[in-house]
């Protein structure tokens, strides 16, 4: 058989049922997926928790202290300030998921096409990597957004993009070392075609270095899309989401310490449950091998 990868790799004794099964005994994992649990489910679930529009201004009930009524308080125009950490942490979620996924994507596309057809097609991928890779990954969201205008949606493509370099370096290099292996020469002997190859057996050998980079980047696109939102250049008012929360509530900071407390505590929950995680599929990574049998 030429590759067993893709259709062993899920099997009960394949490694990789072997790897989800250390990470499940990961402690690590068990506490980052029950933040991110929690997290998740307040925030999807927001009606049944509240029953206040996050939206709704009343400035005669501004900046009340957290109580009963307003367990997190109103901000400056009297909005709740606990429906809008409940409402706001699904923005903040969503942007962080499908930033790395953009990121995945393109990334991991260029990194197939540049490691496995090298030449021209290598040298013009890596020199577009390279020109991404001298902003900071902020710094390039930021000109990215410059050039596509603020809104949510081009804030996601925005950390996305910033992203591409790391995945299509990782994935490049995985592609590489699998392209001169004996199962894919053989494949291409028996006249399977370039986009079969790369789909049956180059990348499912490289999933497991994405999938690491992939769970330890979403806590970082969390943060990017919170600072693109904090500097106004993502959510627009008067939508709900941490980052901007956070701004609206730096000019209150004194006097209001909720305002900026709650949604921090949010970001910082998120980002520590998304690494907590990512660290114990790093660890449950490590030394596991999905290649192959070259027969």
């Amino acid at each position: 058989m030429i590759s067993k990868s893709s259709t062993t790799l899920f099997q009960s004794n394949s490694p990789g049922v072997r790897t989800f099964k250390r990470i499940l005994r990961n402690r690590s994992a068990k506490i980052g997926g029950v933040l991110l649990f929690i997290l998740i489910f307040v925030s999807y679930a927001a009606p049944l928790f509240t029953d206040k529009d996050p939206n709704k201004t009343v400035p005669a009930l501004a900046l009340k202290s957290p109580s009963f009524e307003f367990p997190m308080g109103t901000d400056g125009i009297g909005r709740d300030n606990f429906s809008r950490f409940l409402y706001g942490g699904r923005l903040s979620l969503r942007v962080g998921l499908v930033g790395i996924i953009i990121g995945a994507l393109l990334g991991t596309t260029l990194g197939l096409i540049s490691g496995y057809f090298g030449g021209w097609l290598d040298a013009l991928i890596s020199w577009f990597t390279d020109v991404l890779m001298a902003f900071p990954d902020i710094l390039l969201a930021l000109v990215i957004i410059a050039i596509l205008g603020p809104g949510i949606t081009n804030a996601m493509l925005a950390i996305g993009i910033s992203f591409v370099p790391s995945f299509m370096r990782l994935t490049r290099s995985s592609v590489l070392a699998l392209r001169e292996m004996t199962y894919v020469e053989a494949a291409r002997s028996l006249g399977s075609s370039d986009a079969r190859i790369l789909i049956r057996h180059i990348l499912p050998n490289s999933i497991r270095m994405l999938l690491v980079l992939i769970t330890l980047g979403i806590g970082s696109s969390i943060l990017a899309g919170a600072a693109l939102n904090f500097l106004g250049l993502g959510a627009e008012p008067p939508t709900a989401e941490w980052g901007a929360m956070l701004n609206s509530g730096m000019k209150f900071v004194r006097q209001a310490w909720w305002l900026t407390v709650f949604p921090g505590a949010g970001i910082f929950l998120a980002v520590l449950s998304i690494n907590l995680i990512g660290d114990a599929v790093s660890d449950a990574m490590a030394g596991t091998n999905v290649i192959p049998d070259k027969k």
